[in-house]
C-alpha cells in the first residue's frame, strides 16, 4: 500500500504518512514459468562488495528517498548517522521503492517502477532483492503489482509477490537463488487477494469481497480452504507468527461513534481468537469501554511471545508502543516526546524496534512523521535524512 513519492507539496509521498490510514487493497494448478524470470544480477558500484562484519549491534537497512533515485544504506541501530551506502536505485520520477514486509538474513526485497515506466500505480513493477553482505542486486520479476509488498518465505529462500492482468490476480513464488517461479494461486476478482506467507506447505492469503475480509490456505494444485472471517469490512496489516501457528492483523470496529482499527490474533490451529493482556477478543481495552483506543501495525516479537502495537495519543500528548504478551503481560516501550509510534519491525535479537513516529494524535490527525529506532532499554535514535526514510529490514552480519 503506497503512493507516488515526490518532494513537491502537490504530490507528496504518502506511503509512510498514511501507514495508519492505509486501506487494503477457484484453485489454479501450479505453473512453472522459468523462462519469464529476469535473470539479472548486478554488483552495486556503490559498495566494495566485502562481507559485513557486525559485532553486537544489529544493522538497520533503509533507503533515503530521492525524486529520481533512492539510496540504500546500513547503519548500526544505535548510531543511525554512521551509515554505509550499498546501492543507488533509479526509478520513475516521483516514485520510490516499496519495501517488502521483512528481511531475510542479508536480503531485503522491494518493488519499484523503472525509470522508463509510466508513472502510475497500475504499471507493472520490477521485483528486486539486495544482498547487503555482498552488495549484489538481483532482479526477480518485471510483472509485480507495485503496491502489494513482497513476502519472504521458505526461510528466505523464496519470495511471494502478486501480479495482475485485467481481473485475474496471481500469487507467485520465486526461488531467489534458482530464479525459477511458479503460480501458487490465481483468481478472477474485482477486489483483491494478498499473500501473507507460508504455513508448512500451505500458502496463507487474504481475500477481499463484498462480504468483507476472509483468510484462506491453499496447497499446490488444491482448492482454497477457508480459515478465518477477519472482518465484515477491510482488515489489514497481516503477519504470521514466527512459528506459523497464529495470525495477527488489524480489523475495524465501531466505538464511541467512530471507526477505529484494533489488533487481533487468531490461532490457525483452533481458528479461535487469542486473548491479549488488558483487551478483550476484539481488541477493546478492558475496563475502558468508553475509550475508543486506536491501534496500529501489530508486529510479532522475534520469539513469537507476543505482538507490538502502536496506540493513539487519545488522552495524553504522547503514547508509547506496547508489547502485548501471549502470557498476559503488557510492556510499554519508551514514549515519544509527542504523538505516537507505528511499529515496523524488530531486530532479530529483540532489542531494537524500528517505528514511524508521528507527532499528532491519531490517524485522523497524524501530524509529521520520522523514522526512529526504539531501544528496549529506554533510548530512542532518529534516522535523519533530508527527505524521507524507507525502512527495509534488519541485518545481524555474517
Amino acid at each position: 500500500m503506497a503512493a507516488p513519492r515526490t518532494p513537491s507539496s502537490s504530490r507528496h509521498r504518502v506511503l509512510s504518512r498514511n501507514v495508519v490510514l492505509a486501506t487494503a487493497v477457484a484453485a489454479i494448478g501450479v505453473i512453472a514459468v522459468v523462462s519469464l524470470v529476469a535473470r539479472d544480477r548486478f554488483t552495486s558500484g556503490d559498495g566494495d562488495g566485502a562481507t559485513i562484519e557486525v559485532a553486537g549491534t544489529p544493522l538497520m537497512v533503509f533507503a533515503e528517498f530521492g525524486a529520481n533515485e533512492d539510496q540504500i544504506y546500513t547503519a548500526p541501530a544505535d548510531a543511525p548517522e554512521d551509515r554505509t551506502l550499498h546501492a543507488t536505485v533509479a526509478h520513475a520520477p516521483g516514485w520510490g521503492i516499496n519495501p517488502g514486509t521483512s528481511s531475510a538474513g542479508p536480503l531485503v526485497a522491494y518493488t519499484v517502477l523503472p525509470e522508463d515506466a509510466d508513472p502510475s500505480r497500475e504499471s507493472p513493477a520490477e521485483l528486486w532483492v539486495l544482498d547487503v553482505a555482498k552488495d549484489e542486486l538481483t532482479r526477480l520479476a518485471r510483472d509485480a503489482d507495485l503496491l502489494v509488498a513482497p513476502v519472504f518465505t521458505d526461510g528466505g529462500r523464496s519470495l511471494l509477490y502478486r501480479r495482475s492482468e485485467g481481473a485475474e490476480q496471481e500469487v507467485v513464488r520465486v526461488d531467489v537463488e534458482g530464479l525459477t517461479r511458479e503460480v501458487v494461486h490465481a483468481e478472477q476478482t474485482s477486489f483483491g487477494i494478498f499473500p501473507i506467507g507460508h504455513r508448512g506447505a500451505e500458502l496463507v492469503f487474504a481475500r477481499l469481497s463484498t462480504e468483507g475480509t476472509d483468510v484462506y490456505a491453499v496447497q499446490q494444485g488444491g482448492a482454497p480452504e477457508f480459515l478465518v472471517h477477519a472482518s465484515d469490512d477491510i482488515a489489514r496489516d497481516w503477519r504470521l507468527s514466527p512459528d506459523g501457528g497464529a495470525l495477527s492483523f488489524l480489523a475495524p470496529v465501531t466505538e464511541a461513534e467512530r471507526v477505529v482499527y484494533r489488533a487481533q490474533i487468531v490461532s490457525l490451529d483452533s481458528r479461535e481468537p487469542v486473548a491479549l493482556a488488558g483487551v478483550d477478543a476484539t481488541g477493546t481495552p478492558e475496563g475502558s469501554a468508553s475509550v475508543a483506543t486506536e491501534q496500529y501495525s501489530p508486529v510479532w516479537t522475534p520469539d513469537g511471545s507476543g505482538i507490538t502495537v502502536g496506540q493513539e495519543a487519545f488522552v495524553d500528548e504522547s503514547e508509547p508502543a506496547v508489547v502485548l504478551g501471549l502470557d498476559g503481560s503488557r510492556t510499554e516501550l519508551v514514549t515519544p516526546a509527542f504523538g505516537f509510534d507505528v511499529p515496523i519491525a524488530w531486530s532479530t535479537d529483540g532489542r531494537y524496534l524500528a517505528v514511524r513516529s508521528f507527532d499528532g494524535r491519531n490517524s485522523v490527525q497524524p501530524g509529521l512523521q520520522r523514522t526512529e529506532i526504539v531501544d528496549r532499554e529506554g533510548a530512542r535514535f532518529a534516522i535523519n535524512v533530508p527527505s524521507e526514510v524507507i525502512f527495509l529490514g534488519w541485518f545481524t552480519g555474517v
